[in-house]
């Protein structure tokens, strides 16, 4: 986060509401990227263990279990940041 500009008056608060909502729209954009990976991914697995490519789907299966639990922190980060709530260590 950069140092604001405004630190007092009316458009410091517009300032900071401005800073979150830039930060907001930017995660959501790498979350959506996240979830759209990760369907691709599900959909090579699934192609992969239809046509018996064992070393494949092993790499595709590792590769969504990671996108899995990106998301899965992703949307542990964005509970705790909407209820002041810690949900992990």
């Amino acid at each position: 986060m950069t140092k604001p500009f405004f630190k007092v008056g009316p458009f410091a608060e517009s300032e900071e509401r401005l800073d979150d909502f830039s930060s907001s729209m930017y995660l959501q954009k790498l979350y959506n990227e996240t979830i759209r990976q990760m369907i691709q991914t599900q959909e090579a697995y699934e192609l992969a263990i239809e046509e018996d490519d064992d070393d494949t789907a092993k790499t595709l299966e590792s590769h969504l279990k990671f996108l899995e639990n990106v998301v899965s922190l992703a949307n542990n980060n964005m509970r705790s940041y909407m209820s002041d709530t810690l949900y992990y260590d």
